[in-house]
């Protein structure tokens, strides 16, 4: 254990970060400066007094050090706030990468927990079309920049309303600080959900920005195989799905192991990239390792399916199991296979049969982007708002702007499908 934890603080670029963190001369919004209160080591080491606001804040630059108290507000609902995906995505994470994680306390209780992400974000390789320009900006994201939905924050039900966007907020702009970071991003907060944090953000200068929906299958409790769903959908798109397999039928697939993974790496790796260099936007991008890991991490409950051509592995999609949804992870295949064995189509299908028949989903969680394809096969858009704030404020006045100027077009509804003869909402 030692060794282990030896290796991930090393190569941890916040360790020394977090450790200036915790002295006595940082401050954190709630009206007096932060006191250095020293507990058992074995407890965490040092912890920040949040002023008159009576909670604690707990920094942790590791997993591995995460106390049980935050596997229990995370819950097994949220996989991306959990300890085993945590520590997994600390050993394969993105070159320059910084995490960090915060327990609030009071009393002596756990009351909420904070994940924290410190990403370099440069325009011209998050944006292909603004290649050209070579501009950077160290960004702090509360959340998971590598999957759609809301990873950055739990409060328990004891914390109130009105403190919730106080803590958060004041958490939010000290890591900030001692981080060196010139924007905070709080990712992915759906319009209808967390009144009170997204009415906080705002009146703290925070602005709220669209981008495409994320596409959500919501499972009928009738639906226990993937005939039963397509029996579900009008006879078009049931045609059209049929049509998909039949297809692609010459192409061999199969759950993949462990073992195939590890094998498979470099070419899963290469067929990944293919797809992420013809995305709109990206934020970050995996490490070839990334796959592999999740596997060993979480077994079954981490699904990969490959796609051959004779010897030749051609594609992949992942799901992975999150409580009672399957979030539909990231994939790679070569276009010219999806032209003729139209095998994106194919990959939504055998995603759905997964989180249907193998994790017995009640969501099945697509992701952003394609989102006409994937409204047909009867996923709903749901609307998730990004929130930012640049640490200057004439910069932060410009930025509707500067994002309405660089962001790529947003499906916002036009053109989506109907398969079980439903209205969808735009």
């Amino acid at each position: 254990m030692k060794e282990t934890m030896e290796r991930l603080t090393a190569r941890c670029p916040i360790y020394d970060t977090v450790q200036q963190l915790l002295q006595p001369e940082a401050r954190l919004g709630c009206g007096k400066a932060v006191e250095e209160v020293p507990v058992d080591a074995g407890a965490g080491g040092k912890v920040l007094a949040l002023g008159s606001c009576g909670y604690q804040a707990r920094v942790y630059s590791s997993a591995i050090d995460l106390p049980a108290d935050w596997d229990q507000l995370a819950g097994g609902a949220q996989v991306f706030l959990s300890r085993n995906y945590l520590l997994a995505w600390e050993e394969v994470r993105p070159e320059g990468m910084a995490l960090a994680y915060v327990v609030l306390e009071r009393d002596g209780k756990a009351l909420g927990i904070v994940s924290l992400q410190v990403v370099e974000f440069r325009i011209g390789e998050a944006l292909p079309q603004w290649e050209r320009l070579d501009w950077g900006l160290r960004v702090l994201v509360c959340g998971a920049a590598q999957a759609s939905g809301p990873f950055g924050f739990v409060f328990a039900p004891e914390v109130g309303a009105t403190e919730q966007p106080v803590l958060l907020e004041s958490v939010l702009e000290l890591m900030r600080q001692r981080l060196g970071a010139r924007a905070v991003v709080v990712k992915d907060l759906a319009e209808t959900a967390f009144p009170a944090v997204r009415g906080g953000l705002k009146r703290s200068g925070f602005t709220a920005f669209d981008f495409e929906p994320n596409m959500v299958v919501e499972v009928d409790p009738a639906w226990r195989t993937l005939d039963d769903y397509l029996e579900a959908m009008t006879s078009k798109y049931r045609v059209r799905a049929r049509r998909a397999f039949r297809k692609g039928e010459h192409l061999g697939c199969r759950s993949l192991t462990l073992r195939d993974l590890q094998r498979y790496q470099d070419r899963m790796y290469t067929l990944y990239t293919e797809v992420a260099d013809r995305a709109d936007f990206s934020l970050v991008r995996l490490q070839p390792g990334y796959f592999v890991r999740l596997k060993a991490a979480f077994g079954a409950s981490f699904k990969v399916i490959g796609y051959f051509d004779g010897e030749s592995l051609v594609g992949f999609c992942t799901v992975l199991r999150s409580g009672t949804a399957a979030e539909v992870h990231f994939l790679g295949f070569e276009e010219a296979y999806n032209t003729s064995a139209q095998l994106y189509l194919n990959m939504l299908l055998a995603s759905i049969r997964t989180g249907i028949e193998d994790f017995g989903s009640r969501r099945i969680i697509l992701g952003r982007t394609a989102s006409v394809i994937k409204s047909s096969v009867g996923a709903r858009p749901h609307r998730e708002q990004v929130w930012l704030r640049h640490s200057s404020w004439w910069v932060q006045a410009l930025l509707p702007r500067v994002v309405r100027f660089l962001q790529p077009p947003i499906e916002v509804g036009e053109g989506l499908r109907h398969p079980f003869g439903e209205e969808v909402e735009g």
